[in-house]
């Protein structure tokens, strides 16, 4: 009965200290992502980390994240040997973190709408795709489509390039047929599709992007960010 009693105030800690560093990390990550993240520290009680001054791992989740300049994602991201060095203003830094980003079929279509990509592709299929075409996500590809049927089709695979989001078109279809290997390299040449990703959050890197069933996934990785409270 003792031991449950003196165990109280030690409870009643462990819960303001997460609070406190949760509320920190929360404010930091909506500074540079514009929404609001869910913050999590694993089950390792996190007084015993803060005493060491280092924090094993830190989970950070959210929807509608805005980074480099990309449509809305749903992002997740582990935040690994996160030192505090001030628990008074609670800034510190980030050893390592991965972050993982993913953009529905909508968000892919907007980074494809532009002049250079979408509005680039061969006069005989733009009637059939038109200027907002369906997209499909499939493991390895993503599919243009008119919005309805097959009587057109254009493929593409994306691709990290340094800080440039690409999109390599690998097939065109009309009518059911691919069109010549002559036709598919002249496309290649006038079609650039690409995006060039602005400032992202604690200087990540965009890894890999892959093409899943029904999302497009992109990988960021960085090491040794700075990090505060006040973002």
């Amino acid at each position: 009965m003792l031991l449950a009693f003196l165990a109280i105030p030690v409870l009643v800690a462990e819960f303001v200290a997460r609070k406190l560093v949760a509320d920190a990390v929360a404010h930091a990550v909506e500074a540079r992502i514009g929404v609001s993240p869910k913050i999590g520290f694993g089950s390792a009680p996190l007084l015993l980390q803060i005493v060491r001054g280092r924090l094993d791992t830190v989970t950070v989740s959210a929807r509608g994240a805005r980074i480099g300049g990309l449509p809305p994602v749903a992002f997740s991201a582990t935040l690994r040997d996160v030192h505090l060095r001030s628990l008074t203003s609670l800034e510190g830094a980030i050893g390592s973190l991965s972050v993982d980003a993913r953009l529905p079929p909508s968000g892919v279509r907007d980074l494809l709408a532009t002049p250079a990509c979408i509005d680039s592709l061969p006069a005989s299929l733009l009637p059939a795709l038109t200027h907002s075409p369906r997209v499909v996500l499939l493991p390895g590809r993503i599919d243009l489509l008119p919005p309805s049927g097959r009587a057109a089709e254009a493929r593409l695979r994306p691709y990290a390039s340094g800080t440039t989001l690409r999109f390599a078109l690998t097939g065109l279809e009309l009518g059911g047929r691919e069109v010549s290997a002559g036709a598919l390299s002249s496309a290649r040449s006038a079609v650039r599709c690409s995006r060039t990703l602005g400032a992202l959050p604690f200087g990540v890197s965009l890894t890999s992007a892959l093409a899943g069933a029904g999302t497009l996934q992109l990988a960021f990785a960085g090491r040794d960010a700075s990090f505060s409270a006040l973002g």
